[in-house]
């Protein structure tokens, strides 16, 4: 208990010694271009499940020490970024969550600190870049998460390059590190040893003209999995509104002798097929799905509404323990991916801009339906299910406090299954707070 208290006194201090730092503080860096700055997140989980046995709940404190230096000779520039998570208290089977496991079954370690970027950027003139190392990443079928106390990091080469109204661009990462410990390893599937993934890579492009934009991307998971992803928007100008229209087209495909059965343990049922060996029988994938989605804008209000058809079951996850990069609008905010084999899934969306309550104050709610899923292996026959949820997910970036932001989101997913479909969770009600407190040099 002493332990506990002195971590909270020392991070409370800290808050407080950033806070007293004037917003026009300087940093004596390389360069006059050189960017520092600390993040903060305190962030709290509650997850309450019909199983009482899987309950859990965590408090915890994030720390990002960022360090960017400006480009020497307008050419290479350097970053490192430091990332510490502290536990200020934690029950139930909170493992691997926030945290790392912790020597007591269901337990969690008190803290962990690594090294979560370091890089060399180098500019291609001005209209792109080659970053090296570690680093987060971002694009449409692989992304660094940004849902607890610090981000996952990947390990290896992203670059991009703008002309005119078109960006093309690439990436390739052997290593990746985890937002819940301190490791950086090797890729895998489900049934693989570490390192049988030897690089994830892709390539894509985007280009924005006026109203019209267009995204495209191809990502490869060596000898294991490939996808491919087509997306547009286009917005349209009403009077003292906006209305934009989008859809995109999604694909994934067992590619190589990694694609075994299990391979994928959390959203494939191929174990149920007949005489399917778990780590051995060669497995099969053929994702495909597609999304329809409006939204409408206009003043303090938001409506949206979405639809996503799948056939095959499109995998999310591109490797075992991937946090997931979900293209799809019908998408959960929390757990489930909504793209089981034959889903049909339907979401309504209102937002509120609450700045007459208080500036910088947003909420936004959410109900998506589900229905039809199937097992991925046997269809009807081996399962069915209908899953949905509904969410609240209230914002605050307070004016007068620089830097400093607040978020609550609550969500509540329910299921009916029959049978067997892996990629149907259990029916939860999930609480998380976020609160965010930026100090830049």
């Amino acid at each position: 208990m002493a332990q506990q208290f002195s971590k909270i006194f020392a991070v409370t201090g800290a808050v407080l010694t950033c806070v007293s730092i004037p917003s026009y503080a300087s940093f004596n860096g390389l360069t006059e271009q050189d960017e520092f700055n600390i993040k903060l997140r305190s962030i709290y989980f509650d997850r309450d499940y019909d199983n009482d046995a899987s309950d859990d709940s965590t408090f915890a404190q994030g720390i990002e020490l960022n360090y960017q230096s400006g480009y020497f000779n307008d050419l290479i520039s350097m970053g490192v970024s430091t990332y510490t998570v502290l536990n200020y208290n934690s029950t139930g089977s909170a493992q691997n969550n926030i945290l790392p496991a912790g020597d007591e079954k269901g337990g969690v370690d008190d803290s962990f600190s690594k090294f979560g970027q370091y890089f060399i950027d180098v500019k291609l003139g001005d209209n792109g870049h080659v970053k090296i190392g570690g680093q987060k990443t971002k694009s449409m079928l692989l992304k660094s998460s940004g849902s607890r106390a610090i981000p996952n990091t990947f390990r290896g080469v992203f670059g991009d390059y703008k002309f005119g109204n078109t960006k093309v661009y690439g990436y390739a990462y052997d290593k990746w590190s985890r937002r819940h410990d301190d490791k950086w390893e090797d890729f895998s599937t489900d049934q693989s040893d570490n390192g049988a993934i030897s690089v994830i890579w892709g390539v894509g492009a985007s280009y924005k003209k006026d109203a019209l934009k267009i995204d495209a991307e191809y990502l490869n998971s060596h000898d294991y999995l490939s996808k491919l992803g087509l997306k547009g928007s286009y917005a349209i100008k009403l009077d003292h509104s906006k209305l934009t229209l989008s859809s995109g087209v999604f694909t994934s495909q067992d590619d190589g002798d990694l694609f075994v059965t299990g391979a994928e343990g959390g959203d494939l049922d191929d174990e149920d097929a007949i005489g399917a060996v778990s780590g051995v029988t060669k497995s099969e994938n053929d994702g495909f799905a597609y999304y329809l989605d409006a939204n409408w804008k206009k003043d303090i209000w938001t409506l949206g509404a979405a639809f996503t058809k799948v056939n095959d079951a499109w995998i999310e996850d591109n490797f075992s323990g991937d946090h997931g990069t979900n293209p799809f609008p019908t998408r959960s905010l929390i757990g489930a991916d909504l793209t089981n084999q034959n889903e049909a899934t339907w979401q309504a969306r209102l937002g509120i801009d609450l700045k007459a309550v208080a500036p910088g104050l947003t909420t936004k709610f959410y109900y998506t339906s589900g229905s039809d899923a199937e097992n991925s292996s046997l269809g009807k026959a081996g399962g069915t299910a209908d899953e949905k949820y509904w969410a609240i997910d209230t914002r605050y970036k307070v004016a007068a406090v620089k830097g400093l932001s607040l978020r609550w989101l609550f969500l509540d997913y329910t299921t009916d299954e029959t049978g067997s479909v892996d990629g149907v969770k259990g029916d939860r009600a999930d609480h998380r707070v976020y609160v965010d407190y930026t100090i830049k040099f």
